[in-house]
């Protein structure tokens, strides 16, 4: 048999099968079978890594029965450390080490030099420089004798030698290598060739960001992947290793989405080099849980510490229990598997005498009893020491939680010591994420009984967010804000309206619910904080570049290295936001609702009441302010009886719309009552004119409440006031970008012939709107809207809303062919639209627009409409189909949307067919500021 005939034939067989059929064609078995099979095993790598592995099997097969051939089994190991040296390095070293004394023994130069030229990469992959600084000599030495034959090696040879460079910080003269390799690769136009170059790219993208340049980083990586995209088969992971690198990238300044995307091609990527791939999931996981993804973070982080597990990588399995373990607690402190995971990790990290992590794990272990409510076991987690080279957040984190444990027993005047020596410490460490949490700490143990230190401990709290916010890309903005960074305001507010300074609260309320829509308003007109000063923006490169190079080193097993950087990049980010603070003005997108006073919205509000919501823990206090800008404030109760108040309406509405329409009206009387309870607790204690318009501004949960069908008892809230919402009174304050419009466009997507009513309901916006672009289940219309020139005067959008994505920035709207995102709406070009009505369920869900969760209606308001139309839940196609046509017919006859809403609420509740509220009440207006 040929060669190349005994290399198909054995790997066709099953693995259990090659021993027999071994023994029976012994005589076709010769070195070059061996051979045969490491070319097919190398080609194999990038793109099959499973089959190369089993392949490396076949070759160690043969040369077992090669037992006269002295160089058989030698050049089984080379193949073997060739696909070891991707998924583990150790083996490759043992692999390589193997196979070398035989070629030292015969003089083979050349394949002397490709061995020590592997045996850098993987040296230097394992942070073994002096070795890896030996083999490169070694290497270089015998490539050089070998001359112009070994010119692809030696390529390979300076790639590896350019990836040691690189490792040790010796970024230019890992440029300079890498420009080498490129120039001299460049002469040739094999697939290998194109292959080393783009490696080369790839190389100086990385160098590039560390030395300041990191712009040119992404086109680098970009270009590179469409390059090996386009080979056949495109080695699958060198476009891993480029899209987890884009990841990286995405992540550190701020393009969370885009970060997103390239993880998961990375992911898909590394499919099977189980190091990259769970090294991937812990990326992805801080991402998402960066993103408030909370489960699916944890989902993430489980998988990662499975196969860190699996693949004997104990370290890294322990980090992905212990970032795990934090995640679980923030959704549920009472999951049992956080101990199981945290216990794992302590034992891990003390078997490995990683002293700090299993320090930081004790702490953790602590936190997790203290939010447990349990004192004593926590005081057992903080006895030990830590270790003495701990670094300063080790000690502030250890002293906030002393102070913590101070005050569950009762120990206050210990707490505040212990926070006042934590403040201290995170003051000399430039620790500003810890100042601002001691800051919060201090405010609200001192509310009671020392006033004005506690407001002055959360004005700087606030202050610090404001600042930190002003640091935020528009995606973190979007995504993350409020979950993490808008506890302290609401407590100013409690403080304030128990001390009766009724304004003083009013802007708190204004601050904690309007700071980040207002900052992100104020970026789109260009009004915000500037972000281009040379300063500020030179200091921004050079923290975007900490951080890529930071994550780089983690990612490597380079821990030292990475906590060397993480200690500058500290102190970076804190002298940048000390030139952000110095550079925020009173009027400046995120400080606006500090300095706005009642009495200027009051003139501009062209409403009788601004009523403003905000939960304060567990209680609801409601801010209103009047025409003559007098400013009240009043205490509705417990979040919890709103809560389940609501619950029981939206029971009841289900109900309704789950029977036939003639079943309806019998049901009013059993949702009155509740109606009634919804008034008595949110409207019924404030101090409303007897007729006029309402502008209110609701907070979580408030956002499904039907205000226009709260029940007094005679009448429905809407049938004495005109009802109009806005996010915060405070964006009253922020002029409604100008802009010339263009006709009305109607967009409507069935999925897929689920919403029958879609055609019929765009059919009625025609009718109405006659000058009306159509579009109805158009594949295009997503890039329709994402490059609109001109904005629509009336924007209607009918399709399905995705809004259980847990990560805020992934919802949005379901059009025909795709996802039109939350993000998408943002970058909407809406300068000059008057009204988006958002014909789908439930799309005022999610507007908590106090941080940056802004949900699908926030982002339109911020891309420029002036105001939008929502649904508050799902209703049936009947009902909404006519509620459009009545609400259209009266807003061609010029009346405002809220007055056209109103016109068409009550034609429907005049209907028996609509009677009942769960149909007539699930709409309502919003506007963003002063509109016409």
């Amino acid at each position: 048999m040929m060669c190349f005939d005994v290399v198909d034939a054995l790997l066709a067989l099953a693995d259990d099968e090659w021993e027999g059929w071994l023994a029976q064609h012994q005589s076709s078995l010769t070195l070059d079978v061996v051979a045969a099979l490491k070319r097919r095993s190398d080609e194999l790598i990038k793109t099959d890594t499973p089959q190369a592995e089993r392949i490396t099997r076949a070759a160690y097969a043969v040369a077992q029965r090669l037992v006269d051939e002295p160089f058989a089994m030698p050049l089984a190991h080379w193949a073997r450390g060739n696909w070891a040296a991707y998924v583990d390095p150790e083996q490759a070293v043992r692999c390589y080490r193997a196979a070398l004394p035989i070629y030292e023994q015969k003089g083979d130069y050349l394949a002397i030099g490709r061995l020590h030229s592997n045996l850098l990469g993987v040296y230097a992959t394992l942070g073994q420089f002096r070795a890896a600084d030996r083999s490169y000599e070694q290497a270089k030495s015998y490539l050089d004798w070998v001359g112009d034959d070994a010119i692809s090696y030696r390529l390979d040879l300076d790639l590896n030698y350019g990836f040691l460079l690189l490792e040790q910080g010796r970024y230019k003269e890992a440029l300079a290598v890498n420009e080498g390799v490129i120039a001299l690769a460049s002469r040739y136009d094999t697939a290998a060739m194109i292959e080393a170059r783009t490696e080369a790219r790839i190389n100086q993208a990385f160098i590039f960001a560390c030395t300041g340049r990191i712009r040119e980083s992404e086109t680098i990586l970009l270009d590179s992947r469409q390059t090996l995209q386009a080979m056949t088969p495109p080695p699958m992971l060198t476009l891993a290793r480029i899209d987890l690198n884009l990841g990286v990238y995405y992540s550190a300044v701020g393009r969370l989405a885009e970060a997103f995307a390239a993880f998961k091609r990375a992911l898909a990527g590394f499919q099977t080099v189980a190091m990259d791939y769970a090294a991937t999931l812990l990326y992805e996981a801080d991402l998402l849980a960066q993103l408030g993804a909370l489960r699916a973070a944890r989902r993430a982080y489980d998988e990662a510490r499975w196969v860190f597990g699996e693949a004997g990588l104990q370290q890294y399995a322990a980090r992905a229990s212990l970032a795990g373990a934090n995640v679980r607690r923030d959704l549920d402190p009472s999951d049992t598997q956080i101990d199981t995971m945290l216990a794992h990790a302590l034992d891990q990290f003390s078997a490995l005498n990683l002293s700090l992590e299993a320090a930081d794990t004790r702490l953790e272990l602590a936190r997790l009893a203290l939010l447990r409510n349990q004192p004593d076991r926590a005081r057992e987690w903080l006895v030990a020491d830590l270790p003495p080279d701990a670094s300063p957040e080790l000690l502030v984190k250890r002293l906030w939680l002393e102070g913590r444990l101070a005050a569950a027993q009762g120990h206050r005047e210990t707490a505040i010591v212990k926070w006042q020596q934590a403040l201290a410490q995170s003051r000399v460490a430039d620790l500003i994420w810890w100042q601002r949490t001691i800051h919060a700490e201090l405010g609200r143990v001192l509310e009671r009984d020392a006033i004005e230190a506690a407001a002055e401990h959360l004005a700087t709290a606030a202050q610090i967010d404001d600042a930190l916010r002003a640091e935020l890309s528009v995606e973190e903005l979007i995504a993350d804000f409020q979950d993490r960074r808008n506890d302290v305001l609401p407590v100013f507010a409690r403080l304030a309206a128990r001390q009766g300074w009724h304004e003083h609260a009013l802007r708190a309320m204004w601050r904690a619910k309007g700071s980040a829509i207002a900052e992100l308003m104020a970026r789109r007109t260009g009004q915000g904080v500037p972000f281009d000063a040379p300063a500020t923006d030179d200091l921004y490169q050079r923290i975007v570049t900490l951080r890529w190079e930071a994550a780089y080193y983690r990612y490597h097993g380079n821990d030292a290295k990475a906590d060397e950087l993480r200690s500058v990049l500290v102190q970076l980010e804190a002298q940048r936001y000390r030139l952000r603070l110095h550079a925020m003005a009173p009027t400046s997108g995120a400080m606006t609702s500090a300095a706005v006073e009642p009495s200027a919205i009051a003139a501009r509000m062209d409403a009788d009441l601004l009523i403003e919501y905000l939960r304060c823990d567990d209680d609801l206090l409601a801010c209103c302010l009047d025409r003559d800008g007098r400013v009240t404030t009043t205490w509705l109760g417990s979040v919890v009886a709103v809560s389940d108040t609501l619950q029981k309406l939206v029971t009841r509405n289900l109900k309704v719309l789950s029977l036939p329409s003639r079943q309806h009206a019998a049901l009013i009387s059993t949702t009155l009552p509740v109606l009634r309870q919804l008034y008595d607790l949110l409207i019924a204690p404030l101090p409303l004119p007897p007729a006029g318009t309402l502008l209110i501004a609701p907070c979580a949960p408030l956002h499904y409440v039907p205000f226009a069908a709260l029940w007094d008892g005679d009448h429905y809230l809407g049938e004495r006031y005109l009802i109009e919402q806005i996010p915060s009174g405070v964006l009253l304050n922020i002029p409604v970008p100008a802009g010339e419009p263009g006709p009305p466009l109607a967009i409507g997507a069935s999925a897929e012939g689920e919403l029958d009513a879609v055609a019929q309901e765009i059919a009625a916006v025609k009718e109405a709107l006659p000058d009306a672009r159509i579009s109805v289940d158009d594949p295009a219309a997503a890039d329709m809207l994402r490059t609109l020139t001109q904005a629509p005067r009336i924007l209607h959008l009918s399709a399905h809303t995705e809004l259980g994505a847990e990560a805020t920035i992934f919802a949005g709207l379901q059009l025909a062919g795709r996802m039109f995102t939350i993000a998408d709406c943002y970058n909407l070009n809406l300068a000059g639209t008057e009204l988006v009505v958002l014909s789908g369920c439930t799309t005022a869900h999610g507007i908590e627009s106090g941080g940056a969760l802004l949900a699908l209606q926030s982002a339109l308001l911020i891309a420029g409409a002036r105001r939008i139309m929502v649904s508050l839940w799902p209703i049936n196609d009947a009902a909404t189909a006519t509620l459009m046509r009545r609400f259209y017919q009266a807003l061609s006859a010029d009346q405002s949307p809220p007055e056209a809403l109103r016109t068409a609420q009550q034609a429907l509740r005049a209907d028996p067919a609509f009677a009942h509220p769960a149909l007539w009440a699930a709409f309502a207006v919003v506007r963003r500021g002063i509109v016409c």
